[in-house]
């Protein structure tokens, strides 16, 4: 779930704090792993704050039902919503059970003004409207529905993000990861239950590639180093950009100690990354050294690749 290119990113935030001064490997490697680890909470704290919004819909029928004097749409609720099979497969999940049981004290329920606005705004809007009132029943109905409420009800919400990064201010980099990861989620469910929910978060693998792509990008740091320095004769190394050497360090890394990563995999991601991390100049200036580097490595039988690919 959570992708290369995002660890990648990890790696690089954790690369930069070294070279700022904190030499400690194995508190920057900590600090890496939890920041990972952050990525997964706030995962699993956006998809408990869905199931808040459907619990507050549920809790305003009954209110409306209590009521001395009920309004005849509050004698006979539409109960399609709160019935979405779509919070049925996330109340299964164990995982996300665990989650809750480890983490109370960020309770929805308390926070309750979060679920309360956003079913608010929500329930005014046509589509969850023509929702109620369509008789199309199907799965994917279901489906769509909680997609266009988290996408555009939880996902860039401003009291809600101003909420979560005052729980933690790592969650402030992490959002729009943790989104992306809850909409790919969602778009997983299948009615026959056989969806990929959780099955995609970090293992073993994911986590021992983040830990030696940052061991071999400072263990090999002068063997890296020169080589940029080499491929870059027309620029100042002491005036290129720190990401865009850290950048440089680690696309290098991969090229010449991860033989089952594809070199134009590898130069996609850092050219990505330069684009989010870095300087407007920055994509001409890593995708060129790279390709140049490449080329010449290869030239020189320097990199051998395994058949088997891994982004």
């Amino acid at each position: 779930m959570l992708g290369r290119r995002q660890l990648r990113a990890k790696a690089m935030q954790a690369l930069y704090a070294y070279y700022r001064g904190n030499h400690d490997m194995r508190l920057v490697e900590n600090n890496m792993l939890k920041g990972i680890r952050d990525v997964e909470d706030l995962y699993f704290v956006l998809l408990t704050l869905l199931i808040a919004v459907r619990d507050e819909a549920e809790k305003k029928i009954e209110v409306g039902l209590a009521k001395n004097f009920p309004t005849e749409e509050e004698k006979k609720p539409n109960r399609k919503f709160i019935h979405n099979p779509i919070f049925d497969i996330l109340e299964s999940k164990e995982d996300l059970k665990d989650f809750s049981e480890r983490n109370k004290q960020l309770n929805w329920t308390v926070e309750g003004i979060y679920p309360s606005k956003i079913l608010k705004a929500f329930t005014e809007g046509k589509t969850y409207k023509s929702y109620l009132k369509s008789e199309e029943n199907s799965f994917e109905d279901h489906k769509r529905i909680v997609l266009h409420l988290f996408i555009n009800y939880i996902a860039g919400n401003e009291e809600v993000e101003s909420f979560l990064e005052d729980y933690n201010i790592n969650w402030a980099d992490d959002l729009h990861i943790a989104n992306t990861m809850v909409v790919n989620t969602l778009k997983t469910f299948k009615e026959d239950g056989l969806n990929n929910l959780f099955t995609l978060l970090l293992d073993e693998e994911h986590l021992e590639f983040t830990k030696n792509l940052l061991k071999k990008a400072i263990n090999n740091e002068q063997e890296l180093v020169a080589l940029i320095d080499e491929k870059a004769q027309n620029w100042d190394f002491e005036r290129i950009a720190l990401i865009d050497r850290l950048i440089l360090q680690m696309a290098l890394t991969e090229f010449l100690y991860f033989p089952s990563i594809p070199p134009k995999v590898t130069i996609n991601e850092y050219v990505e990354m330069s684009k989010s991390y870095s300087t407007p100049k920055s994509k001409t200036f890593v995708n060129g050294i790279l390709d140049k580097t490449l080329k010449d490595l290869q030239e020189e039988g320097k990199i051998r690749k395994s058949a088997r690919g891994m982004m």
